[in-house]
């Protein structure tokens, strides 16, 4: 593998170039230090594309990833939320209306990453760098378009109030029965429009301010992602999960901000729901690193963001020797932070009450180098596009002192950013 650094050039001036000749485009993207690595990518040697009735799909996940990282390529790609009900053995009987693919793995021999003001194009031919040289000279495929009111309608839920109404209750009647400590409930919101999807992806970039920003085209669905959330990260033997619970929306005036600051970190409530999520996700690492390597590095860290108050911690772990990191990164699947405490109990439950699976949404999504180290996100405030329609799918934690008007009010806020994005 070799590299080339063209200076004072940035992601986006290709991203927004690039036309249907480049296939299964990827692009990676942050806005916060601790963020994932920028990279683009497109046209892909490999795709593994899988269902869940497939039999063995853990083994064959290992061996596409094991045969990819040996050339040397880098993987980019999701496993959905719906593998859940495979590893944790769950008849699922919510409605698959989106049918989209349970994992897609994409593995690239060539890329761009971004440093500073200077993007470094890693590749293997040199006829790859005057094909990257001419993309420069293109007009910008993602040119902003004026789009009419009768051309695209915004964001609007699925799910009636009453509907959601109903799942809550349900969910909190399974909380006071003891089935359940804490549940994470979500609906779903849709939208039309004519708008391309890079220009809506550059606009969701500019509108978050977070680590983990995904775009990824496939032949017949996109995924745009600004999610604030990493699931693992792993590297070499060492491997961290930071979970998010605890939101507050951001305040119009500083007075106001600070007030609904002060609130969230005062909040009981908020803090069993993310105590609970933290030890669920300690039991996570403890199946599969080394006994006594867990440890909390970070609790309940208050975290602002465009729209929102989050509180998150840090966990950590050194996976033990014997363990394939792959396998135990299926075994963390779904994240503890959107099923609930304890987790399959928690999944079963959301099968019953959410008229959809949730596919994506939920799900994680990432990339994987060539090292095995892996980077995922959990796929929240992501949409998910297929021809002109839009899914953004939005949820919060319920335990047994929430309050209906509060839960809900709480979704919405999360879903700000995306709100006016057409």
């Amino acid at each position: 593998m070799r590299s080339k650094i063209i200076k004072n050039k940035k992601l986006l001036d290709i991203f927004k170039k690039l036309n249907e000749n480049e296939k299964a485009v990827c692009l990676f993207y942050s806005r916060q230090k601790e963020g994932w690595d920028k990279i683009l990518a497109w046209n892909p040697k490999e795709k593994f594309s899988y269902k869940i009735s497939d039999k063995d799909f853990e083994n064959n996940v290992r061996k596409f990833i094991e045969k990819e990282t040996a050339k040397k390529r880098k993987i980019f790609g999701f496993f959905s939320y719906d593998l859940g009900y495979k590893i944790h053995k769950i008849k699922n009987t919510a409605k698959d209306d989106l049918e989209l693919p349970d994992i897609l793995l994409l593995s690239f021999d060539e890329w761009i990453t971004e440093e500073t003001n200077n993007i470094k194009i890693h590749y293997q031919k040199d006829s790859s760098i005057k094909d990257i040289e001419k993309i420069f000279s293109r007009k910008d495929i993602a040119k902003k378009t004026t789009i009419t009111s009768k051309e695209h309608e915004n964001f609007k839920a699925q799910q009636s109030r009453a509907a959601y109404d109903k799942s809550y209750f349900t969910a909190k009647h399974h909380i006071k029965e003891g089935d359940i400590y804490q549940l994470n409930l979500t609906h779903r919101l849709h939208a039309k429009t004519k708008t391309a999807s890079k220009e809506i992806f550059q606009k969701i970039i500019k509108n978050n301010k977070v680590g983990f920003l995904a775009y990824i085209k496939d032949t017949k669905f996109e995924i745009l992602s600004a999610s604030p959330e990493r699931f693992i990260r792993i590297k070499g033997n060492k491997i961290e999960t930071s979970p998010i619970k605890g939101t507050r929306p951001r305040g119009k005036t500083k007075e106001e901000d600070l007030k609904l600051k002060n609130d969230l970190s005062k909040s009981k409530k908020e803090e069993a729901e993310l105590n609970m999520i933290t030890d669920l996700l300690r039991n996570d690492l403890g199946k599969f690193c080394k006994t006594g390597s867990v440890k909390v590095e970070e609790k309940r860290v208050l975290k602002k963001y465009n729209n929102v108050w989050h509180t998150l911690s840090k966990i950590s772990g050194e996976i033990d020797k014997n363990v394939n990191p792959i396998k135990g990164l299926i075994s963390m699947l779904p994240g503890g932070s959107i099923t609930g405490c304890p987790k399959k109990r928690a999944i079963e439950i959301i099968d019953k009450i959410e008229p959809t699976t949730r596919g994506i949404y939920t799900g994680i999504i990432g990339q994987i180098t060539s090292k095995q180290d892996m980077d995922f996100s959990i796929a929240i405030r992501t949409i998910i596009k297929k021809g002109e329609d839009l899914y953004l799918q939005v949820g919060g934690g319920i335990v047994a002192d929430s309050k209906n008007k509060d839960e809900f009010e709480e979704t919405l806020h999360k879903a700000k950013s995306f709100m006016k994005i057409l």
